[in-house]
């Protein structure tokens, strides 16, 4: 299998939507296996915005499609596909799905459409449709004709499922020649995550998490003084209930030995709740680079992705961490013990009692009703599900498996 994705792109425009759609396409392809080939015009200049891994073909001849608007064509158009053809059957031949984004559906698009139709090359066409169906026309002796129906071997993708059918009725189609493959927004591409956070993200399937928690604390005292194994507990009771959860600890000042074993006895100890090393992370654990502690812009970038951030501190005078977590629109799980929290959050956050102690089987059943509420209200805020509806089901990996259902049939 060889892919290939058709565009006119001159450049990668921030401003032109397609491109993001494109970039996310071939990051995922590329991702997956694949070595597929961008074909643009001879004028391209940002391979650098192009994933590594992606053959880049400056072959797709430069016309002057103004005069192809709406059902125009200009005297010289059999000269512009005929141009086409030429350039499509040297540079064509090795492809075996050819991705075309609103090629066949685009006015000025037409000497492309016809070349491509007409071409000696024999992949597989996948028309994908950006834009809503129109009403089909009964045109004559016109080339734009070839606009409303569908070459040989080619399936109809459109972004919805909503007027599927004037869609193939548009084409003369049937229902059966179209697909439905979503748009990506992913935070790695969409937010330009650092290299670090998408290591993380993919290593330990942060965007399967229903849950992230990120903490921000300093090793020595992440027990005592921030209670971290309080924060563990109340994670092994929202896997219990039924949460895919990610406790991700951005620790700094790890790099004493001292340090590495309180890390260790806590690993050891969270797995004894069923928390295991995929659950819960420690950045100091990513490299030696990063046991003094993680830049501003990985802790930000982590935050983002968050969405319950669980702080049974035991002290603070104006937390940092807290408003971190309150500028990236957190569910807030705050220590009612520690007044300035509330000073800082108000009425906007859930306050526990975390230094409650009973014996051990009803601090379980404690911690239990603490998940419980916080599940509850985790459920009941439309933002961090829609949020959470948008991080597992339209980043570019479960994108990509629709992709691949439509190319491997």
């Amino acid at each position: 299998m060889k892919i290939g994705i058709f565009s006119t792109f001159y450049r990668i425009d921030p401003a032109y939507s397609l491109c993001a759609v494109v970039i996310d396409q071939l990051t995922a392809l590329v991702k997956h296996g694949h070595s597929p080939v961008l074909f643009v015009l001879p004028m391209f200049k940002d391979e650098h915005l192009v994933p590594e891994g992606v053959e880049i073909r400056k072959c797709v001849p430069q016309l002057i499609l103004e005069p192809y608007k709406e059902l125009g064509y200009p005297d010289h158009w059999r000269e512009d596909i005929e141009k086409c053809k030429v350039a499509f059957e040297k540079n064509l031949g090795d492809i075996t799905h050819l991705i075309c984004h609103d090629t066949f559906f685009i006015d000025t698009y037409l000497p492309y459409n016809i070349a491509l139709r007409e071409s000696d090359i024999t992949c597989k066409f996948y028309a994908w449709t950006h834009s809503a169906p129109s009403a089909r026309p009964h045109l004559d002796d016109n080339p734009h004709a070839n606009r409303y129906t569908l070459p040989p071997r080619t399936k109809l993708v459109y972004l919805n499922h909503d007027r599927v059918t004037a869609l193939a009725e548009m084409y003369g189609a049937w229902d059966d020649d179209v697909r439905i493959v979503h748009n990506s927004r992913d935070p790695r591409t969409f937010w330009g995550l650092d290299p670090l956070v998408i290591k993380l993200i993919d290593e330990y399937k942060l965007l399967e998490a229903d849950i992230i928690s990120i903490y921000p604390l300093s090793t020595p005292r992440m027990i005592s003084g921030k209670g971290l194994d309080k924060v563990i507990r109340l994670h092994s009771k929202l896997k219990e209930i039924g949460y895919k959860t990610r406790l991700i600890v951005c620790n700094g000042h790890a790099n004493a030995q001292p340090d590495k074993r309180l890390i260790s006895e806590t690993q050891m100890w969270a797995s004894e709740l069923n928390i295991n090393h995929e659950e819960l992370i420690f950045t100091s654990l990513q490299g030696e680079e990063h046991e003094l502690g993680v830049p501003p812009k990985v802790v930000s970038d982590l935050f983002r992705l968050s969405n319950v951030f669980i702080f049974p501190t035991v002290s603070e005078n104006s937390s940092l961490v807290l408003l971190e977590a309150m500028l990236s629109g957190n569910l807030l799980v705050l220590n009612q013990r520690v007044g300035t929290l509330k000073e800082h959050a108000g009425d906007s956050a859930l306050y526990f009692d975390f230094d409650y102690r009973e014996p051990k089987e009803k601090n379980e059943a404690y911690y239990l009703d603490l998940a419980k509420i916080v599940g509850a209200q985790f459920e009941v805020n439309k933002s961090l599900q829609v949020k959470r509806r948008a991080l597992k089901e339209f980043n570019y990996d479960t994108i990509y498996q629709q992709i691949e259902r439509v190319l491997y049939e």
